[in-house]
């Protein structure tokens, strides 16, 4: 049913509609009262009684309303005449504009345009139906509300919302025309439950939709229990997609560094595209860091983040000897561009650069960080050509070694790509000519490379390393082709590398007073050494089946495939020979020797390389099928590959063998991995351990020595899960860290679960007729498992067996406490010995309501910073 209010309006008005006054599909069942009822009525009954009160509403002067109230229930609608109102029984529903009220009984007035609704009691005394009201996306359930549409303003009795992450109750509450809600007497929590685990009690609180929460004086309880924590106020953020704010610190002390405060700062939301974190930490012994966190994104275009960091650490104190400063800094920027946005132009950034000592603190870096010696850079532009063969690149590249505290620049590295292309295919000629399948592709490089160290770093020193620059072109080409008949596949091929530099080696000597020596210049002279080489593969594959009557074995299958590779290049040395040595001694060198590509390779070379691989597999029953299935058989892979590789130079005089190469691979029960990787020398070592020509087999015996090897076994267990079949390879989720404030997620649905990595590496050298081994063997391991119904323990660790000592190790114990989580984190071992506990709410809003502390334990000497 609809009602509205239009004053002395007639029924001739926009407003009305012949649909408006249609009786509810839904049988209405009449009520006696003192005013009209409506049961199984005539339709011109309602028709009726709408205008009849339509007159007497007019007759009172009330103003009008911009919009149509409309009105429906499940049970039956009275109209009061004498009250002036309309009552509603059983799913009652009220819509005016963007609101909408329901409850299992309501009561409208229309002579002020106001409504009522409340809940009733069901047989057994509860109360049911209770009214909700929703506006704008936002909903509120109450004992009883009464509202009105006239003033927008209503008045709420235990009222129940939820405002983002937060839940609000109040005993009383005002709704005010802005959509403001005043509340007295209320309590506010971002637990689910009605009867929550902790809350904030407030004597008045203002409900600011999308906007903020204001709390008068508060206490915090748990249950109802109250705590210690009591505020004068409170401002709550109620904004989607988070608001700005202060970031509450870490606490904690150091025997070295002092008592400190960790990640204090301010969190700033600019507008929806950029936010920015500022974050800080004290030492009370001088020491400091500052940290600049800013991220940004603009959909279907691009994303990224600039991490800043700075600090400085002082050790011991001014007046001692053993005082110093130590200056740290570090710059991550990563930017990624949406593929969406351009179809020919693509640009990234992925920039980790930084002084080595930076993430040697203890407290603000992470395991990885801690454990890397390495990090490298790269910023990219690639243009693309649709439709074309051909890309550009040109790219910005850092490399640096924390432990050699070496550094590597390339600005700018720049590569043009030509992928294979056919130039002898004609498009108009009919049929297939074998020169048609000869492919060319062509690759240019452009290098401008600056290798230093990190204390010749600085701007002051930026003349002298500009002059340190090395820079090259890089021409390389090649043409091939194949062939295919019916058991071979052969694929010749022709290479070109034309290299071009700018500057060139040059060694004088000169002869004073009898003494003979050798000046080495850098001089400006352009040269291209020119180098070619050509070759040929050979390959086939050779199928073989062994088939069975067995019920469970139904055939072996094994696929070789052999290789035959030959390469041919000739002698291009570009050495000069002459009196370069000490005191005149002859030696040789290349003007190219100081070039980034390197130079022609010297000696003529005829190389045939020959390859073996097989991989086996089998058909075995798959016991998981039924026994009517069309085929009961499933595939089964018993070794991956097995190779085996080498080598024989028909242009060398001697030592024309190179190395066997044999390798595997296999899994075992779609769970152990398996890798095995060997080097064996068919020829015997002199004294110094070199190479000659005389067999291993004419030495001692054997058909080749041992030079170094890998084995590696690695396996996953899990277990079932709760309420579920075992799950497939295809659908465990691992959960290596447990820890969800490094990102991790807790899963409870597993049991548990373990990774374990074997390793062992083998060295052998050959020195004096005997031999020593390097030998490298560890065990890495980690994993979680359920101890309690929400507890969970994840730990990281393995043993070196070598060095009989731990690896870097951690423990971390999850505790999810429904709104609230703990966390405790333990490093037992080694220098970064330290243990944090944190619990803390589990909504961002309210992310800094923790207790939170990180310090180090044992020997405090052993940390580093």
């Amino acid at each position: 049913m609809i009602l509205s209010r239009i004053g002395p309006t007639l029924l001739g008005s926009p407003n009305f509609g012949p649909p408006m006054w249609m009786p509810p599909r839904t049988q209405l069942t009449g009520r006696e009262s003192s005013g009209a009822s409506c049961g199984r009525c005539p339709v011109w009954v309602p028709l009726f009684i709408t205008v009849l009160l339509m007159c007497l509403a007019s007759s009172g002067g009330a103003q009008s309303l911009e919009s149509e109230v409309r009105y429906s229930a499940r049970d039956s609608i009275r109209y009061d005449l004498k009250q002036r109102s309309v009552l509603l029984y059983g799913a009652a529903r009220v819509t005016y504009e963007d609101i909408e009220l329901t409850a299992d009984h309501i009561e409208y007035r229309y002579e002020n345009e106001e409504v009522t609704a409340f809940g009733v009691p069901d047989t057994t005394g509860k109360v049911v139906g209770k009214p909700n009201f929703s506006q704008g996306g936002h909903l509120i359930e109450a004992d009883s509300i009464r509202f009105s549409f006239r003033t927008r303003k209503g008045m709420i009795h235990e009222v129940r919302t939820n405002e983002q992450e937060s839940y609000v109750q109040a005993k009383l509450s005002k709704r005010h025309a802005n959509n403001e809600v005043h509340s007295k007497g209320g309590l506010l929590t971002t637990c689910d439950r009605a009867k929550p685990h902790y809350h904030f009690r407030a004597s008045r609180m203002i409900v600011m939709p999308d906007d903020k929460i204001i709390a008068g004086p508060a206490i915090m309880k748990v249950g109802k229990v109250p705590t210690p924590l009591v505020i004068p106020f409170g401002l709550f953020p109620n904004k989607k997609g988070g608001t700005s704010g202060i970031l509450v610190p870490t606490y904690g002390d150091n025997d070295q560094l002092g008592f400190f405060l960790l990640n204090g700062g301010y969190y700033a939301l600019i507008n929806d595209h950029v936010d920015v974190q500022l974050t800080g930490d004290i030492y009370s012994r001088g020491s400091w860091a500052l940290r600049s966190l800013t991220r940004y994104r603009t959909r279907y275009r691009f994303n990224g983040s600039l991490d800043l960091s700075h600090s400085t650490q002082l050790n011991s104190d001014p007046e001692f000897p053993d005082f110093s400063r130590l200056r740290n800094y570090f710059i991550r920027w990563n930017h990624q561009v949406d593929p969406k946005a351009s179809l020919t132009n693509r640009f990234s950034a992925s920039v980790n650069v930084g002084t080595s000592q930076n993430f040697t603190n203890n407290f603000n870096s992470n395991t990885y960080d801690y454990l890397s010696n390495t990090f490298q850079s790269n910023v990219a532009w690639n243009r693309l050509w649709p439709g074309k063969p051909y890309t550009l690149a040109v790219n910005l590249r850092h490399s640096q070694n924390t432990l050699n505290r070496t550094f590597d620049l390339t600005l700018p590295s720049v590569v043009f790509n030509l992928t294979r292309v056919f130039p002898f295919t004609s498009k108009t000629r009919i049929g297939d000519r074998w020169y048609d399948r000869i492919g060319v592709n062509y690759t240019l490089n452009f290098d401008n490379l600056l290798r230093t160290t990190e204390d010749q770093l600085s701007f002051d020193n930026i003349p002298f390393l500009w002059d340190q620059f090395r820079n090259g072109i890089r021409h390389t080409a090649a043409m091939s082709t194949s062939f295919k008949t019916r058991f071979f596949t052969i694929n010749p091929e022709i290479r070109v590398v034309d290299r071009m530099y700018f500057e060139q080696l040059r060694k004088t000597v000169f002869t004073e007073a009898d003494t003979i020596f050798t000046v080495t210049d850098t001089i400006s002279r352009f040269a291209a050494p020119f180098e070619w080489s050509a070759g040929a593969t050979l390959t086939s594959k050779i199928y073989g089946m062994y088939q069975f009557r067995g019920r469970n074995l139904r055939a072996i299958r094994h696929v070789i495939t052999p290789s035959v590779n030959f390469n041919y290049r000739p002698d291009q040395s570009t050495q000069i020979e002459g009196p370069f040595g000490i005191n005149g001694a002859t030696s040789s060198y290349s003007p190219y020797d100081i070039g980034i590509y390197g130079k022609p390779s010297a000696g003529a070379s005829g190389t045939v390389n020959l390859g073996l691989i097989q991989s086996l597999e089998a058909k075995v029953r798959d016991r998981k099928a039924d026994e009517d299935a069309k085929d009961p058989y499933k595939k089964m892979k018993l070794l991956d590959f097995v190779g085996l590789t080498s080598g024989y130079d028909l242009l060398k005089d001697s030592v024309q063998w190179s190395p066997v190469n044999l390798s595997a691979r296999t899994t075992f029960m779609d769970r152990i991995n398996v890798n095995f990787v060997s080097n064996w020398d068919p020829y015997a070592v002199d004294s110094l351990g070199q190479r000659i020509d005389r067999s291993q087999l004419k030495e001692n015996g054997s058909l080749a020595r041992l030079t170094n090897l890998n084995a590696a076994i690695g396996f996953s267990l899990k277990s079932k899960r709760y309420g579920q079949p075992a799950a497939g390879p295809q659908d465990d989720t691992v959960v290596e860290e447990t820890d969800p404030s490094k990102g991790a997620f807790a899963n409870f649905s597993l049991p548990w679960s373990l990774n374990v990595n074997y390793s062992y590496d083998l060295f052998r050298s050959y020195l004096n007729g005997g031999t020593e081994d390097q030998v490298r063997q560890s065990v890495l391991f980690n994993g979680d498992v359920n101890i309690l119904r929400h507890w969970k323990l994840g730990f990281s660790s393995g043993y070196d067996l070598v060095a009989e000592e731990w690896t870097p190790t951690s423990l971390n114990l999850y505790w999810d406490l429904h709104c609230w989580e703990f966390n405790f984190n333990i490093i037992p071992l080694g220098i970064r010995k330290s243990f944090s506990v944190r619990i803390n709410v589990k909504a961002s809003i309210l992310k800094d309501l923790k207790l939170e502390q990180r310090r180090p334990y044992g020997n405090s000497n052993d940390l580093l910073f």
